[in-house]
């Protein structure tokens, strides 16, 4: 049951439009499936280090007004910078050869940005909170939080796989213009979060 009403919760995670969904986004459409893949594996070893922190009773930590400030901003300064990247990068290749160094660039991408978004922690010290108030401190309590991540990396993972099937339709322009328009949508993001937290 526990496992089971964790997953769904994970799973309705995919309603959340933020920064690393449209990441996410592009680096599958534009370098493929490993590239995806990688920056899915960072986001949710991202969560798995809030869900650490939250354990070990950081969620005050977190809450503090001074802290959520330096994270927003470091947030912040993250997509700023990436959606310049993408606004300016002028070249394609769709037969980019991914490298270990590469991939591991697309896994702090992703690690990165979701771990360095306020909303983040925000979600997830309220799931503990409802995971505390369904199954206090038990088993069922951690089956629920493993079932959220497995819920979450599931999307994750279906959103790359369906990105594929985007990039399989689009040329190397039309790829550009995607990558811009997803540079000038990380940007508006980068400036909500220092709206919120300024």
């Amino acid at each position: 049951m526990a496992f089971i009403e964790g997953y769904l919760v994970g799973l309705g995670m995919i309603i959340f439009i933020g920064p690393v969904f449209f990441l996410l986004l592009n680096s599958s459409v534009q370098y493929g499936r490993k590239a995806g893949v990688s920056v899915a594996v960072g986001i949710i070893v991202s969560d798995i280090f809030c869900v650490w922190l939250c354990h070990l009773g950081l969620s005050v930590f977190f809450n503090a007004t001074e802290n959520q400030l330096w994270i927003g901003i470091t947030g912040g300064f993250l997509l700023f910078f990436l959606g310049i990247y993408y606004l300016i990068k002028t070249s394609f290749s769709k037969q980019i050869i991914m490298s270990v160094k590469s991939l591991f660039g697309f896994f702090i991408k992703g690690f990165s940005i979701n771990f360095f978004n306020p909303f983040v922690f925000a979600v997830w010290i309220a799931l503990f909170q409802l995971g505390n108030s369904k199954f206090k401190n038990t088993p069922s309590f951690w089956i629920f939080i493993m079932a959220i991540l497995f819920g979450i990396l599931t999307t994750d993972l279906l959103k790359v796989f369906f990105s594929q099937k985007l990039r399989n339709l689009l040329s190397e322009q039309r790829l550009l213009l995607f990558s811009k328009i997803i540079g000038l949508i990380l940007i508006v993001f980068s400036i909500r979060v220092f709206y919120t937290i300024l």
